[in-house]
Parts: structure tokens; C-alpha cells; sequence
């Protein structure tokens, strides 16, 4: 796998993510304009990546699933606030093909055997990624809309924490799968090396890191400090997003899900 091929496949779940989690919120609640936003933003970054390099590694199975996919991200930003139905319709249609694309492509580029475990990995990386995206993006925008309930921030961090603890515990499982045949110097060796260095930083900073900051946001939430969370939560994605970059190379480079 290429360098391009990777940095595609990291907006693809990155951007997929970002929309799954338009489920969460309460359109009434948050109002069309952040669905529309952040809903063109994300197909237009898509429409970018594939038209720069994802055209070159998808096949025509894979593309039409895309394709499908981008069609209902871009066609759910319109649709929201005009009519529910077609928002409905065109979130729930964009949800399977975005995981119809994912599948096919991964069953093309799998490791085996381990591609049920690639493909597990997959799923936890897009929804992280988009869930704690959601959760900074909209603790801006409670600069926009002040009067918004807390309800929603509040939701969005827990989802986020609950797919931490889920991701802590998948690679928590891979890890001891990985380190279970060596002894104390060949652990050693290993995490002094390559790829053992970025297994590490991957565990402590990716997702440690990350889940220890996710319980702060939870405490600013809880005592409606929004500009408190948002900061932290600066951090949470940046952590998160090194972890998931860490998680594709190691996946893809070294059969490693983790």
C-alpha cells in the first residue's frame, strides 16, 4: 500500500465518520445550517481525495459504492430543514454504503485471515474519528448558537468515551495476542524497534492518552463549561488522530490491527 493510498483511506473513515455521527444530534435542537456546513465540507474534502488519488485504487465496485455515498452526504446537507423524509432517507442510504465501500475495499487489500479483525478495526477508527470530530465541532458551535441545550454535547461526548473504552479494549486484546509469545528481552527489543515504537505510541498517546482527557471533557460538560470542553477536546482530536494514523499504518504496512 502507498502513502496516498493511506492518507485516502484516513479521510475516507475520517469524513464517513463525521456523518455517521449527524445520527446522534437532534436536527430541531442544533439546526439545519451545522448539518449543511459540516455535511458539504466533509463531501467536498471526499470529492477532493478521490479526485486527487482515490481514483487510482478503487475499482469500479468500490467507486459506485462511493459514489452512492458522496451522493447522499451531499444530498443530506440540502435536504436537512427542507425535508425530513429525503434527510432520512439520504443519511440511512449514505450509512450502508459508506460500510458497503468500506467492505469491498478492505476484502480486496485484507490480511487474510485477519481481515475480519481489519475490518473490526476499521469500523472503531471511522466511528472515533468522526464521533470525537462531532464533539469539537460542535463545542464551537455553542459560540453560534448559545442557547443551545447541553443535552446534545453531552451525548456526543459519551458515545465518544463509550467508543475510547471499546477501542482500549480491542487493542488491549490485539496487544497481549502480539506480545503473549515473547519473553521480557524479546518484548524489549521489539518496542525499541520498528514496528514496535509505533505500537506503543499508537497504545499510550492514540488511545490512553485520549480516554484519560475524554473523562475531563465529561467533567467540563457536566458543569456546562463548553468553552473548557472544546479546548480539551483540541487536544482529544489531535491525540486521536495520530492514533488512528498510527492504527492504518501498522494495519496496512504491518497486518497489525490494533
Amino acid at each position: 500500500m502507498t502513502l496516498k493510498h493511506l492518507i485516502f483511506l484516513f479521510l475516507f473513515y475520517l469524513g464517513g465518520g463525521v456523518f455517521l455521527s449527524f445520527g446522534a444530534l437532534k436536527q430541531k435542537q442544533i439546526g439545519p445550517n451545522y448539518f449543511r456546513i459540516h455535511g458539504l465540507g466533509l463531501s467536498l474534502i471526499l470529492f477532493i481525495a478521490y479526485w486527487l488519488v482515490g481514483h487510482s485504487f478503487l475499482d469500479n465496485a468500490t467507486t459506485l459504492w462511493f459514489s452512492i455515498f458522496l451522493t447522499c452526504a451531499f444530498g443530506f446537507s440540502l435536504f436537512t430543514g427542507v425535508s425530513t423524509r429525503l434527510s432520512v432517507l439520504s443519511f440511512f442510504l449514505g450509512a450502508i454504503c459508506f460500510f458497503g465501500c468500506m467492505t469491498i475495499h478492505l476484502s480486496e487489500i485484507g490480511i487474510g485471515r485477519e481481515t475480519s479483525f481489519l475490518l473490526l478495526n476499521s469500523c472503531l477508527s471511522t466511528l472515533l474519528l468522526g464521533f470525537t470530530m462531532a464533539a469539537m465541532m460542535l463545542g464551537h458551535w455553542y459560540l453560534v448558537q448559545p442557547k443551545l441545550s447541553i443535552d446534545e454535547l453531552r451525548r456526543t461526548t459519551l458515545i465518544m468515551i463509550v467508543l475510547l473504552i471499546g477501542r482500549f479494549i480491542f487493542a488491549t486484546y490485539q496487544s497481549t495476542m502480539l506480545f503473549s509469545a515473547m519473553n521480557e528481552v524479546a518484548l524489549l527489543k521489539y518496542l525499541v524497534g520498528v514496528p514496535g515504537v509505533f505500537v506503543l505510541m499508537r497504545y499510550v498517546w492514540g488511545i490512553l492518552g485520549s480516554l484519560i482527557l475524554s473523562f475531563l471533557v465529561w467533567k467540563t460538560v457536566q458543569i456546562r463549561s463548553t468553552q473548557s470542553a472544546t479546548g480539551i477536546l483540541y487536544v482529544v482530536v489531535v491525540s486521536t488522530l495520530v492514533g488512528e494514523i498510527l492504527s492504518l499504518y501498522l494495519a496496512f504496512y504491518f497486518g497489525i490491527t490494533l
